[in-house]
């Protein structure tokens, strides 16, 4: 029996008496067609690995890999994207699902609604699609209307596009996509139930895929999750196990670690491993672009310097990945201001407030006026320059108001995000050449390029303070 032509929706004669079978019959039955699935997935290992490493390029470049289906495939994105922010610590943004007839279809079957294509164009545009980002569809079927009319929309925002499909595609669909992975599991158990073998392969080629894009972001250390968020206590448990796993040490060193580290595994493991402290491990680690490895291989011996340990060659996807970090900082700050530790969990003494009156006066004091020196000068020379200590929560000099008058993280917030945007501006545009152009700094020899590296590390690492808490279970609690 043929139902239609698509591979998914054909009859499966192996299992036409299913009706009549036992409990224990159906199940054989059942694991016979499963066994089908992993061949047929692994067939398709050339093309998955173009997409991890097409993705993993695009998030570099301060792109996302965004999800879209409907039914059981939109499902599987959706939860796909939910599993990396705590297994790899990711920012919820960066990989999403989209699925046929929003929320509300992921807990109950909204029929009709994968034919709505006007709503598949409104959903790549809600979620901001632009250049940089990968938008995969997944079709089980191959045609599903909501999948044809999102990928259409996101060539139009200029994104790169795939498509994951248990069954060819029709040749318009095909045209769509850059990178097209489909695993031929054959006709269902039951005729045009995706949910079952179309369903596995589709979560096979979805874990796979992740997983292999966060390696190549350096989120993995030897076969450990060390940048996964520990906000539960199994999560917490795990973390401890991971950094005395690395480390050798015992479980109160690894606690200790994890608490200096302000619960992060990869900057503990980097602090034991290069024998210094958090700041500097940080440092060595964005050095290395967040590779752990790298990071314990090049900076085992010495202490990583501040700026000119950045390597100072670089290309076109540096510096959209650098711009994109310096521009988007304030997005990131406000982020972390919205998640702000209660007072009583803070490890620092600063709040929000002072992290971000400190960073308007590095702006306007230090980053800035150097940017403006070293294109204009010839290898101009900075002496180390030295903060407040307590930079004053309010609106006067440097940012130009009542010294008196103390103002909220909102206010900051737009103080900074406008002197950033004067940045921005003096370095949009340059050539390779203006990127190149050398400082000194504290006598360390630095390039513009090196010298924006370590600003927009300098960035992050307050946002990561803001932002933090440390989970009782580290502290005893």
């Amino acid at each position: 029996m043929e139902l239609d032509g698509r591979l998914t929706e054909a009859g499966n004669p192996l299992t036409a008496g299913i009706d009549r079978a036992s409990a224990a019959r159906i199940v054989e039955l059942i694991g016979a067609e499963d066994r089908l699935v992993a061949p047929a997935v692994a067939a398709e290992a050339e093309w998955v690995a173009q997409l991890i490493e097409e993705v993993a390029k695009r998030i570099r470049r301060g792109g996302r890999l965004i999800y879209v289906g409907a039914g059981t495939s939109g499902r599987l994105g959706v939860l796909d994207a939910a599993e990396c922010p705590p297994t790899f610590g990711t920012e919820p943004d960066l990989v999403r699902g989209v699925i046929a007839g929003g929320p509300e279809a992921l807990v109950m079957s909204r029929e009709g609604v994968e034919d709505d294509e006007d709503a598949a164009r409104v959903a790549i545009h809600e979620v901001g699609v632009r250049p940089a980002d990968f938008v995969l569809g997944i079709a089980a079927s191959g045609s599903t209307p909501f999948v044809r009319a999102a990928l259409e929309e996101a060539r139009r925002c200029g994104a790169g596009t795939g498509l994951l499909s248990c069954t060819p595609p029709p040749d318009d669909l095909g045209r769509l996509a850059d990178v097209m992975v489909t695993p031929l599991v054959g006709p269902e158990v039951i005729a045009g139930s995706t949910r079952m073998k179309a369903g596995t392969a589709t979560k096979l080629v979805l874990n796979t895929l992740t997983t292999g894009v966060m390696i190549r972001l350096g989120k993995v250390y030897r076969n450990l999750m060390v940048d996964l968020q520990a906000g539960s206590r199994k999560l917490v448990d795990r973390s401890i196990r991971i950094v005395r796993e690395a480390c050798g040490v015992d479980e109160e060193t690894a606690r200790r670690l994890l608490l200096a580290a302000g619960g992060a595994s990869k900057t503990a493991i980097a602090m034991h491993e290069l024998s210094t402290s958090r700041a500097i491990a940080e440092r060595a680690l964005d050095e290395c672009d967040g590779f752990l490895g790298e990071a314990i291989d090049r900076f085992g011996d010495r202490t990583p310097p501040y700026y000119s340990g950045y390597d100072p060659d670089f290309g076109g996807d540096d510096l959209h990945r650098l711009l994109d970090r310096l521009r988007s900082a304030h997005e990131r700050l406000q982020r972390a201001v919205e998640e702000e530790a209660p007072p009583e969990r803070r490890t620092g003494r600063w709040g929000a407030r002072e992290h971000l009156a400190h960073l308007v006066e590095c702006e306007i004091m230090a980053f800035r006026p150097r940017v403006e020196r070293i294109l204009a000068e010839r290898s101009p020379r900075f002496e180390e320059w030295t903060p407040s200590p307590d930079p004053p929560i309010n609106a006067g000099p440097p940012m130009h108001a009542d010294p008196t008058a103390e103002i909220g993280p909102a206010q900051l917030l737009a103080v900074y995000a406008a002197e950033r945007e004067k940045t921005i501006r003096l370095i949009e545009g340059l050539d390779e050449a203006a990127w190149s152009r050398p400082a000194q700094i504290g006598g360390e020899p630095v390039t513009l390029y090196q010298f924006l590296r370590g600003v927009a590390h300098h960035d992050e690492a307050h946002a990561l303070r803001i932002r933090e808490t440390v989970h009782p279970t580290l502290s005893g609690g």
